[in-house]
């Protein structure tokens, strides 16, 4: 008797094999499955980003202080702009 699981792949590989892809369609879907298994059994861990150390005695320049304090811009979404900086940084 087959688990439902192996019935979900069955189902998926008929899917798949009634697709109709080019060679180059099929080594993109196997290298980002392989990917994706690698990653997984890896557990894939965070990446922890290092944060420069500043001295207590550091005053920053007027030029920093004014892009620095304030308030935002009008239409600044800040949880989309802090996202966007981390995965910059991680890369």
């Amino acid at each position: 008797m087959k688990t439902m699981n192996t019935v979900s792949l069955d189902n998926l590989w008929s899917y798949i094999q009634g697709l109709s892809l080019t060679a180059s369609n099929q080594r993109w879907l196997a290298n980002h499955l392989i990917e994706a298994a690698e990653n997984m059994e890896k557990g894939r861990k965070e990446k922890k980003i290092p944060f420069p150390k500043i001295p207590k005695d550091y005053k920053p320049s007027p030029e920093v202080l004014a892009m620095s304090l304030g308030p935002l811009p009008k239409g600044i979404d800040l949880e989309k702009e802090i996202k966007q900086r981390w995965e910059k940084w991680e890369k």
